[in-house]
């Protein structure tokens, strides 16, 4: 997973460099596998804000190792909308079961879409924080407004606020979707989101 640099005035550009390095990395060592935390919307390479940054990842690291292995996840914004959400513990039980296969059990490229057992809307997720926390949990909106005036206060760059705003349009507008390709491999995690909250 690439860490984006949400303060860099130039996001795209340190995804080059962050990703180029790590490309440099692994074949240095020479590795056989490498496994890509990657994002759903990473094989489309324009308006997906933020997610541009994966999208550059996977295009770098494609080829540098004997196998490569993309895991991609997903988020949402609309409030109603239900999309497929994967616990971090599905996320490092699936990589690790592939990062363990046997060179001839897994091809040179595998692409997996991780989703949980459930997908989930935020209205969904505030009712399920609800009934654990015992008092009503609202989800809200954030306008377009908002989220800059939000990320201002935080000090971040205007293209990088730009960039999420756009990632988070993606998602509305069905542009940002699970692939319909044939050789993409579906996995479903197997907690809920009610599962890791009664964990903690």
């Amino acid at each position: 997973m690439n860490p984006p640099s949400l303060t860099d005035p130039d996001l795209p550009a340190a995804a080059v460099k962050v990703s180029n390095a790590l490309a440099s990395a692994i074949k240095a060592a020479k590795m056989e596998r490498v496994v890509v935390l990657s994002s759903i919307g990473a094989e489309k390479s324009s308006k997906t804000g933020n997610i541009l940054t994966a999208h550059t990842l996977e295009q770098v690291l494609k080829g540098t190792a004997p196998q490569t292995v993309m895991g991609l996840g997903s988020m949402f914004q609309n409030l109603d909308r239900k999309l497929p959400h994967i616990a971090t513990n599905d996320i490092g039980r699936v990589i690790a079961e592939y990062m363990t296969k046997l060179n001839n059990e897994a091809d040179k490229l595998v692409i997996i879409e991780l989703e949980g057992p459930e997908d989930y809307s935020p209205n969904d997720v505030a009712k399920i924080v609800s009934d654990a926390l015992g008092k009503t949990v609202a989800a809200v909106a954030m306008t377009e407004e908002m989220i800059r005036g939000l990320f201002n206060k935080l000090g971040f760059p205007k293209t990088t606020v730009d960039n999420y705003i756009e990632m988070l349009q993606g998602f509305d507008n069905d542009i940002i979707r699970w692939t319909t390709n044939e050789t993409v491999i579906r996995i479903k995690g197997k907690l809920t989101f009610a599962d890791i909250l009664n964990k903690n």
